[in-house]
């Protein structure tokens, strides 16, 4: 877990990204309170902790271009500004498509962030989308006056990057938020080409993730089936040490058609892997234990093995009053 709450801003840039270019000119240092404090949450607000990539070059790392710039400023802080416009104009080139929006581009060189105890470096790189229209209230002389502005939310998703300093022997670890998953292409591909650090946590986290998404989706389920199925994925991860789709649906799901089955293969047969155990610990604080109803009321599950569930909550429905209900069986009252 990286710490910023003393961290300082020692410089930043602000450069926009549109058909044309506009570099900022200035390298700013010595913000003031809140705006260094605007900043900070700006560059690490709900930035994923949990993957870490690192830069790569299919010939010559050297040839990675965000990752030679970040590195030239960790090494001569004074060349900030020529390389914070370097990165600009790296990201201009690789934007060139309808879809990807203008927006301001925020880059900052943060002192003093805590990885694992010791103080690193941080260059954090965030492209902004979207601006909000906010309320500027002024109380000047008893006289209130209201004006609209448009500003920056700096707890809004924004496609950004932080990389850290490691020192001459490891290369810089890099974490990552996107915006949308159409933004993985240009953001973490095409500008600063990264790949994961851990290629069975990455594998992992994805199978998960496809898998959870299959179970939910599939409207055949009922709510209590589709527990278990995600309960029996768990299992499934834990248990085993290694991911292939094939053993997963045999041990999973009892009864799986062919148009099923494809589906399921041809969306997590690339990442079969390594079964990573830091994974799944993420995994298991996600997935699904509750049935949420339209009556305003949530059942939450904390069962693993479906015939358990079967045995313990009955849906059922009232033809009387033209409802749906569950019938839960228990012991007493925790």
């Amino acid at each position: 877990m990286l710490e910023v709450s003393e961290s300082k801003l020692t410089q930043y840039g602000m450069h926009f990204i549109s058909e044309s270019l506009i570099l900022g000119e200035e390298a700013f240092t010595q913000p003031e309170v809140m705006l260094e404090a605007a900043f900070t949450q700006l560059a690490f607000h709900k930035i994923d902790m949990e993957q870490q990539y690192e830069f790569f070059h299919e010939t010559n790392i050297a040839l990675n271009e965000v990752f030679t710039y970040v590195q030239a400023i960790f090494a001569q802080e004074n060349s900030f500004l020529e390389q914070s416009q370097n990165i600009a104009k790296h990201l201009h080139s690789v934007s060139q498509h309808p879809n990807i929006k203008s927006g301001e581009l925020f880059i900052g060189l943060f002192d003093n962030c805590l990885l694992v105890d010791e103080a690193k470096k941080v260059i954090a790189i965030v492209k902004i989308d979207e601006k909000e229209t906010f309320l500027d209230v002024q109380n000047d002389h008893h006289t209130m006056t209201v004006n609209g502005i448009d500003g920056i939310n700096v707890k809004k998703i924004n496609n950004a990057a932080i990389i850290i300093d490691r020192g001459l022997e490891q290369p810089p670890a890099v974490f990552i938020k996107t915006k949308r998953k159409e933004d993985i292409v240009y953001w973490q591909e095409r500008f600063l080409k990264i790949k994961a650090a851990d290629e069975h946590y990455y594998k992992t986290n994805l199978a998960l993730v496809e898998c959870k998404k299959y179970i939910l989706k599939e409207e055949h389920y009922t709510s209590t089936e589709k527990l278990g199925l995600l309960n029996k994925t768990l299992d499934y991860f834990r248990q085993e040490e290694e991911f292939h789709v094939d053993h997963y649906i045999d041990a999973v799901f009892e009864q799986v058609d062919a148009t099923q089955k494809d589906m399921i293969v041809n969306t997590v047969k690339p990442y079969e892997t390594i079964i990573s155990d830091s994974a799944l610990e993420k995994a298991e604080k996600t997935y699904k234990r509750k049935i949420k109803l339209d009556s305003h009321i949530e059942i939450q599950v904390n069962i693993q093995h479906i015939e358990q569930i079967d045995e313990l909550i009955e849906v059922g429905y009232d033809e009387a009053t033209n409802r749906k209900f569950y019938k839960i069986y228990f012991q007493d009252e925790m």
